[in-house]
C-alpha cells in the first residue's frame, strides 16, 4: 500500500468516525476513482471504524447522536461502493439467502445495516426485513425465500429477548433444524445465544459474515 493510499483511507476513516457525510461521500468516490478495491474498503476502512465507534458509544465516550451520524455516513460510503461492486461485474453463484432484521421493539438498525452490506459484498443474498421485526415475520420471510440462515440483532437489554422469542417460534414450529439461527448487537453474548440455543453469534458486524460462512460450510460438508 502506498503512503497515499494509506493516508486516503485514514481520511476517510476519520470522516466516518466524525459523521462527516458530504466528507465521506467525496472520499470515497476519491478511493474509488483511485483504483481502491470496493470491497476491501468495506472490510478494512468501514468495519473497523464502525465496530471501534460502537465501543466508544458502550464505553459511554461517544452519545446516541454521534453513532447515528457515524452511521449514516457509514450508510452513505457502502451505497457508493456497493454501486461500484455492481458496476465490475463481479458475479458468481449466490453462497446462501439470508434473511435479516433487528427483532421487535428494537428500532436500532445501524450494526445490522452494516452486516447486510457486508454480506451482499460477499454475494450472499440478504432479505432484510428492517427493524421492530416480528418473531413470525422473520419465520415467514425465511419460508417465502427458501433462506439458509435467520440473522436477529437486539442493541438494548430490554429487548433481546426478541431474539429468544424467534428461537422459541422456531422450535415451536419445529423449524429448528431446517435454518442456521444466528444472533448479535449490543445487548447479546454468547452465552446468552448459546442459553436460547442459536446456532451462532456475532459480536460485531465484521465478525458476522464470518460466522455464515462457518454455517454454510458445515451444511455443505453435511
Amino acid at each position: 500500500m502506498t503512503e497515499k493510499s494509506e493516508q486516503a483511507r485514514k481520511d476517510l476513516s476519520e470522516a466516518l468516525r466524525q459523521g462527516l457525510m458530504e466528507d465521506t461521500e467525496n472520499l470515497t468516490r476519491l478511493a474509488v476513482k483511485a483504483g481502491e478495491d470496493p470491497l476491501d474498503l468495506i472490510q478494512t476502512v468501514l468495519v473497523p471504524t464502525l465496530t471501534e465507534v460502537g465501543r466508544q458509544f458502550q464505553a459511554f465516550e461517544i452519545f446516541l447522536p454521534e453513532l447515528m451520524a457515524a452511521g449514516d455516513a457509514a450508510q452513505a460510503a457502502t451505497k457508493i461502493l456497493e454501486a461500484e461492486i455492481a458496476a465490475s461485474g463481479r458475479k458468481s453463484a449466490s453462497l446462501g439467502t439470508i434473511v435479516l432484521g433487528t427483532v421487535q421493539n428494537d428500532i436500532h438498525d445501524i450494526g445490522k445495516n452494516i452486516v447486510a452490506s457486508l454480506l451482499k459484498a460477499q454475494n450472499f443474498k440478504v432479505i432484510d426485513l428492517g427493524k421492530d421485526v416480528p418473531a413470525a415475520t422473520f419465520l415467514d420471510a425465511a419460508e417465502t425465500n427458501k433462506a439458509d440462515v435467520i440473522a436477529a440483532s437486539a442493541l438494548m437489554s430490554i429487548t433481546r429477548a426478541g431474539c429468544r422469542d424467534v428461537a422459541d417460534l422456531l422450535r415451536e414450529r419445529k423449524m429448528e433444524k431446517k435454518y442456521f439461527y444466528i444472533v448479535g448487537g449490543g445487548s447479546i453474548t454468547q452465552e446468552y445465544a448459546d442459553e436460547i440455543g442459536a446456532n451462532g453469534f456475532s459480536e460485531t458486524a465484521g465478525t458476522a459474515v464470518e460466522v455464515v460462512k462457518k454455517l454454510m460450510a458445515s451444511k455443505k460438508g453435511a
